[in-house]
């Protein structure tokens, strides 16, 4: 993606030993050694810093590095390139990066160690939501409200995160969220440093308490900033990139504001994302530091490009969010079957603000279109609503999917995390495993009611009753076993060898 990060402002973390690229699964890996620190995850290699026995070594220490994803094979990376690895390069820069993406560079952003923990086994899927209740919910999203979302935000000319047209808009959104009867609604400003220089920016925010003694917490998330490559202080209209993503949750909080939740529902639009996270880094540094206990995020960013030759949303999770991954792509096949999605397994797609939960070990969701490689109006003054008018109704789809999602999530009862949860949560065991012919399931010591099989993008293979399950006709591969028990639902891996 032509995403641009930077994380200025975070301090790359020397902890000692060298940086090295270890080929493998990091799901192999875990629990990891103690010293171990990891800074960039792929499907089959990664980078920590680890012992010099596990991989090639890439470096000293991560001081000072920083990761670029390509779009070409002849970048213009400026200094000393490390490492080329499937469209990502690992370079030592000689000089200040610029506030734009680089020739031939989709994102650039410094090393950032993640939490140790933010490779561990996914949180157990919960219960599945009132269906009935979502499809309610889904059936009044209106397309029209969501399209003057757009407009207002477009309106306000820019919305650069240090502009006072952006804190304009931050206080609109902020009204919108205090009409639609959300609690807590706040503006919350923070300071930030950029190129040696202190700024300030916000992250709005509201939310409907949970009515459980002791409620889960469900994010639906976008960025509120926007940015161009020429003049950003004076027109940044941002209507893709992301008035529709906070049109989604401005939509979301108007719909889900006259209902109530066993989980506590927050809608957040983060400020100075196209900066480098900054705003989001904040936020979940807080939570993290808080002890929040947040179950589920989805964050929307450019919702509104949708060519007919590539009319997706795309869906990436990472380890934990294995779970997340695939109660989104049931409630959305569910309740939009006319969107095609790709939920993919893609831990190194770090260039949205769920990337800030993911460092510091919450599941997370990204919903992108598809299509944002080719979008013409990316980060131009021509990304206006009127130059997505022939995409409609693409953008009330992902809005619809995103909506059905976070329903369903606020109602379910979230294992390890849900007050009334039991105090040593179950968990599914699959065996054989690797299988070759029927794999055998159960829930504790229990069978479960029912199993199913996915394959790592979230499409539906197999389903039968019991824990039995037939796997012969299903190719080598790893693949997402989930088991159903007394309205519980249960996720595991399994690899399937031939």
């Amino acid at each position: 993606m032509r995403k641009f990060l930077a994380f200025f402002a975070l301090a790359c973390l020397a902890h000692g030993g060298p940086l090295v690229m270890v080929e493998g699964d990091i799901r192999n890996f875990f629990p990891l050694d103690s010293g171990v620190t990891v800074y960039f995850v792929e499907r089959d290699w990664f980078i920590a810093e680890a012992p010099a026995s596990w991989g090639v070594t890439l470096a000293d220490s991560p001081a000072g590095l920083c990761l670029a994803h390509l779009s070409s094979t002849d970048p213009a990376l400026p200094g000393e390139v490390l490492l080329v690895r499937d469209g990502t390069a690992l370079f030592r820069p000689s000089g200040p990066l610029p506030p734009v993406a680089l020739p031939g560079v989709r994102m650039t952003v410094p090393l950032r160690p993640f939490r140790a923990d933010a490779f561990g086994p996914a949180p157990a899927p919960p219960r599945s939501g009132d269906s009935a209740l979502t499809a309610e919910i889904v059936a009044q999203l209106d397309e029209d409200s969501m399209k003057s979302h757009i407009q207002n935000l477009q309106d306000f000319q820019t919305r650069f995160c240090i502009t006072p047209q952006f804190f304009q808009s931050a206080v609109w959104v902020a009204d919108a969220f205090q009409s639609y009867g959300l609690s807590s609604v706040a503006v919350d400003s923070f300071n930030f440093s950029f190129f040696g220089n202190q700024y300030q920016s916000a992250n709005v925010s509201g939310e409907i308490p949970g009515t459980s003694p002791d409620p889960a917490i469900v994010l639906i998330t976008s960025h509120l900033d926007a940015i161009t490559y020429n003049n950003p202080e004076e027109f940044a209209p941002g209507a893709d990139d992301n008035a529709s993503g906070c049109a989604t949750v401005l939509e979301a909080a108007r719909i889900m504001g006259r209902y109530q939740f066993p989980n506590t529902v927050r809608f957040v639009c983060f400020g100075a994302e196209e900066l480098g996270l900054i705003g989001s880094e904040y936020y979940v540094a807080n939570a993290s530091g808080g002890g929040e206990p947040i179950a589920a995020v989805m964050n929307l960013d450019m919702v509104l490009y949708g060519p007919e030759e590539n009319r997706g949303l795309f869906v990436p999770y990472n380890t934990i969010s294995e779970g997340l991954a695939v109660m989104f792509q049931e409630a959305a096949s569910t309740h939009v079957p006319e969107l095609e999605l790709n939920v993919t397994y893609s831990p190194g797609t770090i260039y949205s603000d769920h990337a800030s939960f993911w460092f510091y070990g919450y599941p997370a969701l990204l919903g992108i279109e598809a299509a944002v490689d080719d979008n013409p109006y990316y980060h131009e003054d021509t990304d206006i609503l009127s130059n997505y008018e022939q995409y409609w109704p693409f953008g009330a789809e992902c809005a619809r999917a995103a909506l059905a999602f976070v329903v369903e999530a606020a109602c379910a009862d979230w294992l390890g995390i849900h007050g009334d949860a039991p105090s040593t949560p179950l968990s599914l065991s699959v065996f054989p495993n690797p299988a070759r012919g029927a794999i055998h399931a159960a829930v504790g010591e229990s069978e479960p009611e029912s199993l199913s099989l996915y394959d790592l993008s979230g499409r539906l293979l197999l389903r039968s009753s019991g824990g039995v399950l037939d796997v012969t006709g299903v190719s080598a591969g790893v693949y997402l076993v989930t088991a159903n028990r007394e309205g519980h639902r249960f996720t595991s891996r399994v690899v399937i060898a031939r």
